[in-house]
């Protein structure tokens, strides 16, 4: 027992000091979404003003024998060691702050990232934020320069440290259209399966009834996130056929062409004691329920879900 409280006081201490150790780095985020390294937008967000965030876990001392500031700025291209020509530069941050204070925070438009301000010079036509069939990335950067204390003596080479990056994407091109993998019938519903390409964050589903079809318009019955391939629309009657389809939405909120579409009809299904209660049975299904019905009854209830089934797969 003592050996078992020991190694389980090992391990909740292990499991603790890996939740709150941090990566010795100068990290970019939005404060709003501390966890990723990217932030993915459409049109509908170019008035948007966000607000990132910088934040040092260095255990090197940057301050020590220099006091160059931290550089910030967004480009088109991947960060270099310092801000490029058309390049959008925000406010230095002293590096007094980057070592003491070690976290801060400002704002950008997405506007006016280079990529949407700055006039192309090879006579191309710009790209403003709102302008679709487009996807663009830029990076945000940070560099800041500081000299090593040697133990006796403040160094003379200056080392060049860049933050970890962070991307913002604008992206107005529709994923690819799902495709619908397995379909099945259920109590006034219908269950698809599905697969989808990288750029799909959630699917949506969208019925009609196959009587209307040419006619009537489809309608959106659910959504859910891609990773859990398989999507219910609900609401449906029993015994009519619908018309069944997906769709891919991306981050940006950018939706896709609709896949294929698949009729199916949903069907009662009535669970066994239901049945057994239907054809006249009083016991509520208890240990008393005579043995000698339930075999005969089981191979009723499962006779009539098959042909329930294959007359709506007919």
């Amino acid at each position: 027992m003592m050996r078992l409280l020991t190694l389980g006081f090992l391990l909740s201490g292990l499991t603790a000091w890996a939740q709150t150790s941090l990566v010795p780095e100068i990290a970019l985020h939005r404060v709003e979404d501390p966890a990723t390294d990217t932030y993915t937008f459409g049109p509908g967000a170019c008035g948007d003003t966000i607000t990132m965030r910088w934040s040092n876990t260095l255990t090197t001392n940057v301050a020590s024998c220099s006091q160059n500031p931290f550089k910030l700025w967004a480009s088109e291209t991947d960060c270099a060691d310092t801000p490029g020509t058309g390049d959008k530069r925000y406010d230095d941050v002293p590096a007094a702050t980057v070592q003491g204070i070690r976290a801060g925070s400002w704002t950008l438009k997405l506007a006016e990232l280079p990529g949407f301000a700055n006039v192309p010079t090879d006579g191309g036509t710009q790209a403003v934020c709102g302008s679709t069939g487009l996807s663009k990335t830029h990076h945000i950067c940070g560099n800041i320069e500081y000299t090593l204390f040697t133990g006796q003596f403040c160094g003379t080479t200056g080392t060049k440290l860049a933050a970890h990056s962070f991307k913002l994407v604008y992206d107005t091109l529709p994923p690819t259209a799902p495709t619908i993998t397995s379909s099945a019938a259920e109590d006034k519903a219908v269950r698809i399966n599905f697969e989808y390409d990288s750029d799909t964050s959630n699917v949506t589903v969208e019925v009609r009834e196959s009587s209307d079809a040419g006619e009537g318009e489809y309608r959106q019955l659910n959504e859910t996130v891609a990773t859990n391939k398989l999507i219910r629309a609900t609401g449906l009657q029993n015994t009519v056929a619908y018309d069944v389809r997906i769709r891919a939405k991306d981050a940006a909120g950018n939706v896709s062409d609709p896949s294929a579409s698949v009729t199916i009809t949903p069907i009662d299904t009535l669970g066994f004691f239901a049945y057994y209660q239907e054809k006249g049975g009083t016991d509520a299904g208890g240990c008393s329920t005579g043995l000698g019905l339930i075999p005969t009854l089981i191979g009723l209830w499962a006779l009539r879900r098959a042909r329930k089934q294959a007359r709506s797969n007919s």
